[in-house]
């Protein structure tokens, strides 16, 4: 590795890319397979991630979100349902639309795996020094402002409705 006082912009950023990416898909396939909270697959997770972040959807917006047919989608909701993850439900309004929605236990577990990635992460931050804590947040925030920037310009977001129009 190039002294970083000597390395010119371009060497820098090659370096970072290589730190960035080396816990490669492999390394993240062993953890997710040896997850303290038990044996996890992307699938489920994304589907929890989705479930979380969309709330309750119809098994056809599901399909839409993992990019996997509605059979697939339903398939894999029936082992997450046999799990307890997600439940379905029937809409009110309209009975032949039926919605993923988390259980409490889904809900939980996907709480547990921020909980446990935030602490794996303040494990990994308590072994730097204070100046390279103080550098990796430096440079953390002006990445951070850096996505945040590449993301506007890319798909600005429009400003939602106030719910009193809606």
């Amino acid at each position: 590795m190039h002294d970083p006082g000597t390395s010119t912009g371009a060497d820098v950023r090659v370096e970072l890319l290589d730190e960035f990416t080396s816990f490669g898909p492999t390394r993240q396939m062993h953890a997710m397979r040896h997850w303290p909270t038990g044996r996890l697959s992307l699938v489920h997770l994304n589907v929890l991630i989705a479930l979380n972040s969309e709330g309750p959807l119809p098994m056809s917006g599901l399909a839409e979100v993992l990019d996997v047919s509605q059979a697939s989608a339903t398939g894999i909701v029936d082992r997450m349902e046999q799990r307890g993850l997600v439940a379905r439900e029937r809409d009110e309004a309209d009975r032949r639309i039926v919605r993923v929605v988390l259980t409490d236990q889904g809900r939980g577990l996907v709480e547990g795996v921020a909980d446990e990635r935030r602490d794996h992460l303040a494990q990994l931050l308590d072994r730097l020094a204070d100046g390279d804590a103080a550098a990796l947040l430096q440079g953390m925030r002006a990445l951070r402002h850096a996505r945040e920037e590449l993301h506007d310009q890319a798909s600005p977001i429009p400003n939602p409705e106030p719910e009193a129009s809606r």
